[in-house]
C-alpha cells in the first residue's frame, strides 16, 4: 500500500475490523504473525465489564486478535459505542472501561467507532484509533498510557499517516518504542511548535525588520530586514505592541480552528450546528478575492472578529454576511456569537495592517496538517493533535523576555499530580490519615470511582454527599497564572470528580461554569498571559456544548494585577472594601456594606452578562462603587490614570475576590492557593522593575538579602489561604538552606506552616539552571515532610509515574523548627540522621580557618598575566601576553606565580608556568603599592611593559582607574597580602574536594580559586585538613546541605561550607593521616577508615556516605 492509499483510508469512515486488518495490521506486522480470536464478545464472556459498559455507552467490545511486538502480545479490540454517545464527552467512562480491560493487558489497540446507522452528524463519522501501553513497571493500570488518533472524514491524517507508513516501512522489526514514536503527542506539539513560531516571527519581521535568533541558549532580538515604516508608525513604535498585536492575531485564528472542529463555522441557514466548514477558515481565504486576500485583515477577518463572533445575532438565526463567496454555501452564513471578550475591539482594532497575501496562505496551510482536538490531554490519556494545552506553551515561549522575568511552563505531569494532591488535602480537611474516609476520598480524586465512596460517611452526612459539597464550595487561586497550566488542571480534576458525584440532568458545560465562576481565580502581571488562559477557560466550556451558546465574561475571574502588591504609592489598598471609623478599620455587616454589596452583585451579573451595553453599564456600576469606597475611606492616592482591574502596579485582592475573604461559612480565604511563581533574583528583578525592590523589602518579611521573587510569592500565598489552607507551590528548594532565605525560613518557623517538600534534586524539570521541587506550606505543620525525587528519571512519564508511587513513608519528618533562621538540613531519613550525627562534631570549617579568601581580581587579566613563562636570565623571565599578542619581558622581582582553576586538583603537587605581574611590595603592614617612580627605577623591563598598555590600565571599569601614579594597581585588593603563608588551595567550582596544599605559601591565584588560611589556635595540620576536606564525608555532606549545579558540580563559596563539621583529631591520628599521604595512599581504603573513625561512623552510616563496598573495618 502507498502513503496515498493509506491516507485515503485513514480518511475514510471505519470500515470494520477485518479492513483494518488488511491496511494496517498485516503490513506492519505481517498477516502470517496475526493471532486470529474471531471476534469474541467480550461483554458476553466476561459479564463484569458490563456496568461499566453501559455507563460508558459501550454496546459492544470484540477482541479481534493479536500480533507479537517481540515477547509481548498485542491485543486488538473492536469497540462499538451508541449513536446518542459523544465520545469526548463521556471520556471518564470510557476511562474506566480501558482501565479494567488493561488490568490484564499490556499492549493493545482500540478501534472505537460508533453503530451503523448512528446519526447524521459528522462527529458520528469519526473513528478512533487507540493505543494502550503499560510498561513492565507499571503494576497499577491507572498509570497506563492510552493516546490516540482521530480519524475518518474531515480529520487531518498527515500525522497519522506519515507515522504509520513509519511502521509499515519497518516491518518484521517494529518494537514497542516504535509504536510510541508513532503515537507520540510530544514529537507532534514540538514540531507545530516549531513551525508555529517561524509564523509568528515573520509577522513580527515584517513590521520591525527584526527577529528573535537563539546564540549561546539565549533569544536575542536582531535586525534582519529593513522595517515597515508605515506600519510600524501605527504601532507608534513600540515593537512590543507589535509583538502583542501578532500573538494576539494568530491566536484569535488558532481560536476558529478549535471552533470549526466542532462544526460551528460557515454552516448554512438551513442547516443546524456542527454542520459547518470544518475547513471554514482556509476556505476564507481561498474563495476571497484577490484584493480580499491582499487586505486580509481588514477586509475579511476584521469583519468576522468584531461583526460577527462579538455581535449578538440570534434573532436572525446567527446569519453573517462573510464577504466571501463560498461554492454551495453563498456569503450568507451562519457564525455563532462567543460574547467572552475575546473578540472585543481593542486599541489595535481601528489600525488598518496589510500583510503580504502568502503569510496568511501559509500560515492556513501549515494549520490545515493538523488535528485540532477540542479537549485538553492529560498525562495518561491524549489524543494526538494540537490540544489547548498547545496555546499555553506557545505563550509562554513567545514572550521573549520570559525567561528573563523568571517564567517557566509547568510539564502537565507535575500539574496533575499537585492539583490532586492538594485537593486531597482539602476534601480531607478534619479527617484523620489512615482511616477509610480518608483512604477513599484519596483513591477517588485519583480514579473518579464514586463507588469508591459508597457505604462511608462524614459527620453524619454520606460521604458522596460531603464530598460533592466540598467540592462546590472550594476556592482554589493561582497568583501567577502563567498561560492558565494550574487553573485548568484544577478544573479539570473538579470537573471529574463532580461529574462523577453530580445527577445525570446537570450538563457538563453547565458544570463547568459553575467550577470556573464559583472555585478558581487567577491573576497575572501579562495582559497576554490572562487572555491565553482566559482562551483556555471557553475552548473547556466549548468542548462539551452541542450547540454554540454566548460564553461567560471572565474579566473579573482571571485577572491582570501584580498580584504582590495591594498598595499604591505608599497607601495601603487591601481595605479597600472596609469601612474606617474614627480612623480604625473595622469590616461591618454585608447587609448594612452597601458599596460591598453593589460591587458583589455587579461582578456577579457581569460573569453571565451577554448585553454589550449592559456589559458596559456593569463596568460602569463596578467602577462608581470603587470610587464611592475612596472617597467614603478619604485615600488621597490618585487612581484615575489607572484600570483598577487591570494594570501592572497592584492587584486588589481584597476588592475583586471579595466573597472569598467574606464567606458565609467564616472559613476567609483561599482553601488552595497552587501554582509556579516566577523564578527571578533580585539583580535581575531590578533591571526588569527596579522601585518593585524597594516595595517587596518593605511589605514582605520573606524579602531577605539577595532575594529571590518566587519567595514573596510563597508569604503571600500564605496571606491568602484560610487557617486551614495550603499553599502548593513548584519552585525552588535554594530558600532552605541559601542566605537570601533566612527571612523565609524565621517567617514559616514563627507560622510552622512548612508542610512537605518533593525535591527534585538535579533533574532540571523546565529548560533552566533551576533545581525545583513541589512544596507544600499550611499552618499548624510541626513536622516537614521530605523526600527526594531519584536522579535517573529520563521522561515525563517517569515523572508521573515516580509521583504517583510516592507513598506516606517515602518522607521523612523533620524538625525545621530547631534551624530557626539557620540553613535547614533537608534529607531522606536514613540520610538525615547521619546529618545529624556529622554536625555533633566539636568544629565547624568557619572556626578552623581564619581566613577563606578568592584570588586577585586585576580588572585586565590580559594585560597583567603572562603565559608560558620561561627564564631568561636569574633576573628576568619572559612570558606570553594576551594584550599584546607577543611575548614580553619582565623582571622576576615584579612577578608571582600564579593558578587558574584548572591548575588546582586534589593533592597534586601545584605547577605552572603562568605569572602574574604585581605591582606591590609586601610587608608586615600587608600589600602597598609601587610608586611609579619606583617601578620605573627597579624594573624598567617591566615598567616598559606597563606603559605600553597604560591607556588600556586607565580606562579599566569606565575610567575608574584613570589615576595618576596609581593607573597600574589591580582592580580589587583581595588576595594581595597573603604571600608566604601556607594554605589550602581549591577551586570555587569542582566536582567533589579539589584541595591541595600549598605548602610555603608561593602562589597567587585569581578569583576562580579560594584560599583557606588555618587559625593558629588550630592544631590540625594542613595535611590532615586536607584529607578531611577531600574525602568522600565531605563531599557527601555538602552535597546534602548546599545546592548542586548542572552535571554534579558544586559552588565552594565560603558562606556554603562554613557549617562542614570538622572532627577532634589527635597528634596520634594527624601523624598517621601524614604517613598516608606520603606513601600515596590518598586515594586509599585505608585513608576512607581513618576519616570514617574520626567521625565514628557506624558500618551502616558509612555504606550511607561511601556507598559501594564496605572498607569501613
Amino acid at each position: 500500500m502507498n502513503k496515498n492509499s493509506l491516507r485515503t483510508y485513514l480518511s475514510s469512515s471505519y470500515q470494520g475490523a477485518q479492513s483494518f486488518l488488511e491496511h494496517i495490521i498485516y503490513p506492519i506486522f505481517g498477516k502470517e504473525h496475526f493471532v486470529d480470536e474471531y471476534e469474541a464478545e467480550i461483554l458476553t464472556n466476561q459479564p463484569e465489564y458490563e456496568g461499566l459498559a453501559t455507563a460508558a455507552g459501550i454496546q459492544s467490545i470484540k477482541q479481534v486478535g493479536k500480533v507479537y511486538v517481540g515477547v509481548e502480545p498485542l491485543q486488538i479490540f473492536d469497540i462499538t459505542v451508541g449513536s446518542q454517545i459523544q465520545m469526548a464527552r463521556n471520556r471518564v467512562g470510557i476511562q474506566q472501561l480501558i482501565r479494567r480491560i488493561m488490568d490484564t493487558h499490556s499492549l493493545a489497540f482500540m478501534l472505537f467507532h460508533y453503530e451503523d446507522g448512528g446519526a447524521e452528524s459528522q462527529e458520528s463519522w469519526e473513528w478512533r484509533f487507540t493505543f494502550c501501553h503499560k510498561g513492565a513497571s507499571q503494576t497499577d493500570s491507572t498509570s497506563s498510557k492510552r493516546f490516540t488518533f482521530l480519524l475518518g472524514p474531515g480529520q487531518h491524517c498527515r500525522t497519522a499517516t506519515d507515522n504509520f507508513q513509519r511502521l509499515i516501512d519497518k516491518r518484521g522489526t517494529v518494537e514497542v518504542k516504535d509504536i510510541e514514536d508513532a503515537f507520540s503527542v510530544e514529537a507532534l506539539n514540538k514540531e507545530f511548535f516549531d513551525k508555529y513560531r517561524q509564523h509568528y516571527a515573520t509577522f513580527v519581521e515584517y513590521i520591525t525588520g527584526k527577529r528573535y535568533v537563539k546564540q549561546g541558549g539565549k533569544w536575542e532580538e536582531k535586525q534582519v530586514s529593513e522595517p515597515n515604516a508605515q506600519l510600524q508608525d501605527q504601532f507608534c513604535g513600540d515593537e512590543k505592541r507589535v509583538r502583542d498585536y501578532v500573538k494576539k492575531l494568530l491566536g484569535r485564528i488558532v481560536f476558529l480552528h478549535y471552533l470549526q472542529r466542532k462544526g460551528w463555522l460557515g454552516v448554512p441557514s438551513d442547516k443546524a450546528w456542527g454542520d459547518g466548514d470544518r475547513s471554514f477558515i482556509q476556505h476564507l481565504y481561498e474563495y476571497a478575492t484577490e484584493a480580499q486576500q491582499s487586505d486580509f485583515i481588514t477586509s475579511v477577518l476584521s469583519p468576522l472578529f468584531y461583526e460577527a463572533l462579538n455581535t449578538d445575532r440570534r434573532a436572525d438565526n446567527d446569519l453573517f454576511d462573510t464577504r466571501v463567496k463560498f461554492p454551495k454555501r453563498g456569503k450568507k452564513l451562519r457564525i455563532p456569537y462567543l460574547n467572552g471578550g475575546l473578540f472585543d475591539r481593542d486599541e489595535n482594532a481601528a489600525l488598518l495592517i496589510k500583510f503580504p497575501p502568502e503569510f496568511f496562505k501559509d500560515l492556513l496551510d501549515f494549520f490545515a496538517q493538523y488535528n485540532f482536538t477540542i479537549d485538553e490531554n492529560d498525562p495518561t490519556d491524549a489524543q494526538v493533535g494540537v490540544d489547548p494545552e498547545m496555546l499555553g506553551r506557545i505563550f509562554e515561549s513567545l514572550l521573549e523576555d520570559n525567561k528573563e522575568k523568571g517564567a517557566y511552563y509547568t510539564p502537565k505531569e507535575i500539574v496533575q499530580y499537585m492539583c490532586r494532591e492538594s485537593l486531597i488535602a482539602y476534601l480531607c480537611t478534619g479527617i484523620d490519615q489512615g482511616t477509610s474516609e480518608h483512604q477513599a476520598i484519596s483513591e477517588f480524586v485519583k480514579s473518579y470511582d464514586a463507588e469508591l465512596l459508597t457505604g462511608l460517611e462524614l459527620e453524619g452526612v454520606e460521604l458522596a454527599t460531603k464530598v460533592l459539597e466540598r467540592l462546590k464550595e472550594v476556592k482554589v487561586c493561582d497568583p501567577a497564572i502563567g498561560s492558565g497550566a494550574f487553573p485548568m488542571g484544577m478544573l479539570r480534576e473538579l470537573y471529574y470528580c463532580r461529574i462523577s458525584l453530580e445527577d445525570l440532568s446537570v450538563s457538563p458545560a453547565e458544570i463547568k461554569s459553575q467550577i470556573i465562576k464559583g472555585n478558581i481565580y487567577g491573576v497575572d502581571i501579562e495582559q497576554g498571559a490572562v487572555d491565553i488562559a482566559r482562551l483556555r477557560f471557553w475552548l473547556s466550556l466549548v468542548v462539551d456544548e452541542t450547540t454554540p451558546t454566548p460564553l461567560p465574561n471572565l474579566d473579573y475571574k482571571i485577572m491582570q494585577g501584580n498580584s504582590l502588591l495591594e498598595w499604591y504609592e505608599g497607601v495601603d489598598l487591601s481595605t479597600l472594601t472596609q469601612r474606617k471609623e474614627d480612623g480604625c478599620v473595622e469590616l461591618f455587616d454585608d447587609l448594612a456594606d452597601v458599596y460591598r454589596r453593589q460591587l458583589r452583585q455587579a461582578i456577579s451579573a457581569y460573569y453571565g452578562e451577554t448585553d454589550h451595553d449592559r456589559k458596559a453599564t456593569l463596568h460602569q456600576e463596578i467602577s462608581e462603587a470603587i470610587d464611592e469606597q475612596l472617597k467614603e475611606q478619604h485615600y488621597t492616592v490618585d487612581l484615575s490614570g489607572i484600570n483598577v482591574s487591570a494594570n501592572t502596579h497592584f492587584f486588589l485582592w481584597h476588592t475583586w475576590f471579595d466573597e472569598v475573604f467574606n464567606r458565609p461559612s467564616g472559613r476567609n480565604g483561599f482553601d488552595i492557593v497552587i501554582g509556579n511563581p516566577p523564578y527571578l533574583r533580585i539583580q535581575g528583578l531590578k533591571s526588569v522593575d527596579p522601585s518593585l525592590v524597594d516595595a517587596l523589602k518593605a511589605l514582605y518579611k520573606s524579602a531577605d538579602a539577595s532575594f529571590d521573587l518566587y519567595v514573596p510569592f510563597i508569604e503571600l500565598g500564605l496571606s491568602l489561604v484560610s487557617e486551614c489552607g495550603s499553599v502548593n507551590y513548584i519552585a525552588p528548594t535554594k530558600w532552605s538552606n541559601a542566605d537570601f532565605g533566612k527571612g523565609l525560613r524565621a517567617l514559616l518557623c514563627s507560622l510552622s506552616a512548612a508542610a512537605r517538600i518533593i525535591n527534585f534534586s538535579d533533574y532540571q524539570v523546565f529548560n533552566a539552571s533551576t533545581y525545583s521541587g513541589i512544596q507544600t506550606f499550611q499552618r499548624g505543620s510541626e513536622r516537614l515532610y521530605y523526600t527526594q525525587l531519584a536522579h535517573n528519571l529520563d521522561t515525563s512519564m517517569d515523572i508521573k509515574l515516580y509521583l504517583d508511587s510516592l507513598k506516606e513513608s517515602d518522607f521523612t519528618p523533620i524538625d525545621y523548627k530547631q534551624f530557626k533562621r539557620q540553613p535547614w538540613i533537608l534529607a531522606t531519613n536514613q540520610v538525615y540522621q547521619v546529618l545529624l550525627k556529622l554536625k555533633q562534631q566539636p568544629l565547624t570549617l568557619g572556626d578552623v580557618f581564619d581566613k577563606v579568601y578568592q584570588g586577585i581580581a586585576t580588572s585586565k587579566d590580559n594585560v597583567f598575566f603572562l603565559y608560558d613563562v620561561s627564564e631568561i636570565s636569574d633576573t628576568v623571565i619572559e612570558g606570553y601576553s594576551m594584550q599584546l599578542g607577543e611575548r614580553v619581558q619582565v623582571e622576576k622581582g615584579l612577578v608571582k606565580p600564579l593558578l587558574k582553576g584548572e591548575d588546582v586538583h586534589r593533592y597534586d603537587d601545584i605547577k605552572t608556568n603562568r605569572c602574574v605581574i604585581f605591582p606591590y611590595k609586601l610587608g608586615d603592614m600587608g600589600a602597598c603599592l609601587y610608586e611609579e617612580t619606583e617601578i620605573a627605577r627597579v624594573f624598567p623591563l617591566g615598567y616598559k611593559y606597563l606603559k605600553s598598555c597604560e591607556d588600556v590600565l586607565r580606562g579599566r571599569e569606565n575610567g575608574r582607574f584613570n589615576i595618576d601614579g596609581r593607573w597600574y594597581q589591580f582592580g580589587r585588593g583581595q588576595g594581595i597580602a597573603y604571600s608566604g603563608i601556607p594554605k589550602l588551595l581549591a577551586p570555587e567550582i569542582s566536582l567533589g574536594g579539589n584541595f591541595t596544599y600549598d605548602r610555603n605559601g608561593h602562589f597567587y591565584h585569581t578569583t576562580t580559586i579560594y584560599g583557606y588560611i588555618k587559625n593558629k589556635n588550630i592544631n590540625i595540620s594542613y595535611e590532615a585538613l586536607m584529607a578531611i576536606l577531600n574525602s568522600q564525608v565531605c563531599w557527601w555532606y555538602l552535597s546534602h546541605t548546599g545546592t548542586i549545579l548542572a552535571n554534579g558540580y558544586y559552588r565552594f563559596k565560603p558562606a556554603y561550607i562554613k557549617s562542614f563539621p570538622i572532627p577532634h583529631v589527635s597528634p596520634q591520628t594527624d601523624s598517621y593521616i601524614q604517613e598516608i599521604l606520603k606513601k600515596g595512599g590518598q586515594e586509599s581504603d585505608e585513608l576512607r577508615r581513618v576519616i570514617c573513625s574520626l567521625y565514628k561512623l557506624s558500618k551502616e552510616e558509612f555504606l550511607v556516605v561511601y556507598g559501594g563496598n564496605d572498607v569501613s573495618r
